[in-house]
């Protein structure tokens, strides 16, 4: 990236890249050099849709070197932190819609839900409540800048997955920086790119989970002589 910040920042316009996950080919500048006139812009984009206005996300405790790196990153490129994890939230969206894993790990948890909810299972939703901890963590409050619709597509695989909104939003971070030149690469490789590696095994081991919930909430319908379970 060297000092010069974006004045020599990449060309890409939006026929660069397929919608469908070519953004997950961009590095962090990429990422930064595509969306930092719109992430400019979004104050006045955001006047007539409340989806476009920016929002926050925080923990109680980041992966150690996060911020770090995320400060290093940001200083570089010449912007603020918000400014790059604003950026970097259409790369995070980009990553989690290219992994099918999910979307049938949401799909069969819904189906499951909707029948605990129908014949009256709360217990069994409840044991799914997300619960996410970080492979090496600081304990640290921050919040990081994020765009509304990010966030509510967050939320709409959070429960499925057993991750909170903030965890999801953090580990993208990390998965994004992990797209970075030499800068931050002992910082990537001692631990950013475990908390990856991590939510690919957590996704792993929720879809056995959640298996297990629909299979409890079908079996339970049956015992209670309901027919036709969604399930």
């Amino acid at each position: 990236m060297g000092e010069q910040g974006l004045t020599g920042k990449v060309s890409l316009g939006p026929s660069t890249f397929a919608e469908d996950g070519g953004l997950l080919d961009l590095s962090l500048l990429e990422v930064v050099s595509l969306f930092l006139d719109k992430e400019k812009r979004r104050h006045k984009d955001a006047k007539d849709d409340e989806n476009q206005q920016e929002d926050v996300v925080g923990y109680r405790v980041v992966p150690t070197g996060l911020i770090m790196a995320l400060d290093g990153n940001a200083r570089r490129l010449g912007i603020t932190r918000a400014m790059l994890t604003k950026c970097v939230s259409h790369q995070i969206v980009a990553w989690l819609d290219s992994l099918d894993r999910i979307k049938e790990l949401v799909s069969l948890f819904n189906i499951a839900s909707d029948a605990a909810e129908e014949y009256g299972y709360p217990d069994l939703y409840e044991d799914m409540t997300p619960n996410y901890s970080f492979s090496n963590s600081s304990p640290r409050s921050v919040t990081f800048r994020t765009i509304r619709w990010v966030k509510n597509k967050l939320y709409t695989v959070s429960q499925p997955l057993g991750i909170p909104v903030c965890a999801l939003f953090i580990v993208g971070l990390c998965y994004s920086l992990t797209r970075v030149g030499n800068e931050s690469k002992g910082t990537i490789n001692k631990y950013l790119s475990f908390e990856v590696s991590k939510f690919y095994r957590c996704v792993d081991e929720r879809a056995v989970r959640v298996c297990g919930f629909n299979d409890l909430v079908r079996r339970r319908a049956a015992e209670d002589g309901f027919e036709n379970t969604k399930t």
